[in-house]
């Protein structure tokens, strides 16, 4: 009975979780209201607040369960990949583009930009989810692709991090070829050693 009603108590997190996003993503969330939410899901007040005790509360989950979920994308699109850094890079840039292209939570979450209630709610987390991205990246990196440069491995992690919130915040022709860009970069960052010589001007013919 207990793993019963903690199965139920799950499912009913998550459809809590599905109709906030949903009103937030339609009314923006200034305008979430926690007795319309639970008219939404057809359960009492009493239910819902014994389950999120505020607003800020649901604010709070959201932000989480989105990061996660923003976060598996990326593993799965570098898992995708491992034998090839150019093609990992794409794939995981280009999940995070097209997610945050019809997710604001994910948008607001990575760039700290969007409606002012949700701003105002998800600044100081955001950079909190930057940080996490970063980590979680530079981890990764470092364990499938152990003979790239320390140094240049750092830098290629935040280039590619901080290209992608660029590409979020000013969208370019697509998200396959914002990705596409963003990944020849990060590459080109990630194989160099620091210290390449800039070849010789070659002088024009006359």
């Amino acid at each position: 009975m207990p793993r019963f009603r903690e199965t139920v108590r799950t499912l009913l997190r998550e459809r809590l979780l599905d109709a906030a996003y949903e009103a937030v993503a339609d009314r923006g969330f200034d305008k979430l209201r926690m007795s319309h939410l639970a008219g939404a899901v057809g359960v009492s007040r009493q239910t819902l607040y014994s389950e999120f005790p505020s607003k800020e509360a649901v604010g709070e989950a959201l932000f989480q369960r989105e990061l996660e979920r923003c976060l598996v994308g990326i593993q799965e699109g570098l898992d995708a990949h491992r034998d090839d850094l150019r093609a990992a890079v794409e794939a995981s840039v280009g999940f995070t583009l097209t997610l945050a292209g019809r997710n604001p939570l994910v948008r607001a979450m990575l760039t700290s930009t969007g409606e002012d209630g949700l701003l105002s709610y998800l600044t100081t987390r955001s950079a909190a989810a930057f940080d996490t991205a970063t980590a979680m990246a530079d981890a990764y990196v470092t364990e499938a692709w152990p003979t790239i440069d320390p140094v240049a491995r750092e830098l290629a992690v935040d280039a590619a991090v901080r290209l992608t919130a660029s590409h979020i915040v000013q969208a370019g022709p697509s998200p396959e070829e914002s990705a596409r860009r963003v990944a020849d970069t990060v590459v080109r960052v990630a194989l160099s050693t620091g210290h390449e010589a800039v070849p010789p001007a070659t002088a024009s013919p006359a």
